[in-house]
């Protein structure tokens, strides 16, 4: 119990220390930066560069955030012409987007380049190994203050900002990426965010149902970032949820006439076999790990009856246009208000919040003692969850 507490109030602390460098950093910036005294001529913006060059493991769900929130922008300002700067992993993820121009990032030689393609304005959601000194070619510059704890170290590097939008730990993730454009000048009336899939992309999720002879389905997504890693090296992801409990509920909508995939990377076929371990009917469970591309999945999704998963990148795809997938997602490190399946109060989803000792800790890698964040949501509560849903 003890240690439960500590944990807690070290929870709190981080949560506040987030909250408060994010006011340090935009007040320094709005006290010493005088770029922010230059006045934004909105209808003269008719080119714009995303600066997401993502290193070591990325951010998978924020990009397809940040493509559906360009994607909706692109509708609503089609004159606008939107080009993405990012790492070759990124880019590869994306693949086969119309109407968006990606410029592959390998060092900062290539800046040079981009002198001359005139562009007036650019975002950034991440920086990679460049600072926003490096882009004072263009004209308007806008960026958010970060609530990473190691990212205050380098705040140094988030002057020379023409717009600065303030960040803090109730801004969903949608309206952070709305929030930049809207620097800018640019309104929305609504807030419509949506994904574009290739022929291919709805061939391949097509031929996989009909080779697997399924009609009505539910996905279950047991993986993301770091969980099936941490798995396979003896230790327990703060974002897995229990392999005996997906199975009981794999099994409880077997029963009801639903087939039951499991989605994932190729890694992630670990998990999937454990969870098959576990059910009583092993032989209706069908693992779709590294079978399909991240996106072929979320074609998969329009067709789905129900998803259930955790925080990770395909709930991000899945509340998207023209996805609108009914989601039951589960969640015990991260902020719902943050990164829960978009808009918070649709009818369509439903949010299973563990509010043990690592709510809110925004963990990704395992504790030292293995614990369990997820353990306080019940088989029940997930069943219940989705019967509403369906």
């Amino acid at each position: 119990m003890r240690l439960k507490f500590i944990r807690r109030i070290f929870t709190s602390i981080h949560e506040l220390s987030r909250n408060f460098l994010s006011i340090v950093d935009f007040l320094s910036w709005f006290l010493f930066d005088p770029s922010k005294f230059k006045k934004i001529k909105t209808n003269e913006i008719n080119r714009i560069l995303v600066v997401l060059i993502n290193q070591e493991k990325g951010n998978v769900g924020g990009d397809f955030i940040t493509l559906g929130v360009v994607n909706y922008f692109k509708k609503i300002y089609p004159n606008v012409k939107i080009s993405f700067l990012s790492d070759y992993s990124t880019i590869k993820i994306f693949k086969n987007i119309q109407d968006i121009e990606f410029i592959k990032y390998k060092d900062k030689k290539l800046l040079k380049n981009l002198k001359n393609n005139n562009f007036k304005a650019a975002l950034f959601f991440n920086f990679g190994p460049t600072k926003i000194s490096d882009f004072l070619f263009i004209p308007y510059r806008v960026s958010f203050s970060p609530l990473s704890l190691g990212s205050f170290k380098k705040f140094y590097r988030n002057f020379f900002l023409t717009r600065k939008v303030y960040n803090k730990m109730d801004s969903h993730m949608i309206d952070l990426r709305f929030k930049m454009f809207e620097a800018l000048g640019f309104k929305f009336k609504e807030k419509k965010p949506f994904l574009e899939f290739t022929e291919q992309e709805e061939k391949n999720a097509d031929d996989f149902i009909r080779k697997n002879k399924i009609k009505k389905f539910i996905i279950l997504h047991p993986g993301g970032k770091y969980v099936a890693e941490s798995y396979k090296a003896g230790k327990w992801p703060p974002h897995l949820w229990n392999f005996e409990r997906y199975a009981q509920v794999a099994d409880h909508f077997l029963a009801k006439g639903y087939k039951i995939i499991i989605t994932g990377s190729k890694d992630e076929e670990i998990l999937a076999k454990e969870i098959i371990k576990y059910s009583k009917e092993k032989n209706k469970i069908i693992s779709a790990c590294g079978k399909l591309s991240i996106k072929e999945v979320g074609t998969l999704l329009k067709k789905t009856s129900l998803l259930i998963a955790t925080d990770t990148a395909i709930v991000h795809i899945a509340y998207q246009d023209p996805i609108n997938a009914k989601i039951v997602e589960l969640m015990g490190p991260s902020l719902p208000e943050v990164v829960g399946a978009w808009p918070l109060n649709s009818p369509r989803h439903k949010i299973l919040v563990d509010k043990g000792p690592c709510c809110r800790s925004m963990r990704k890698l395992p504790f030292k003692d293995n614990y369990n964040c997820l353990k306080n949501i019940k088989v029940e509560q997930v069943i219940k969850a989705g019967e509403e849903l369906l």
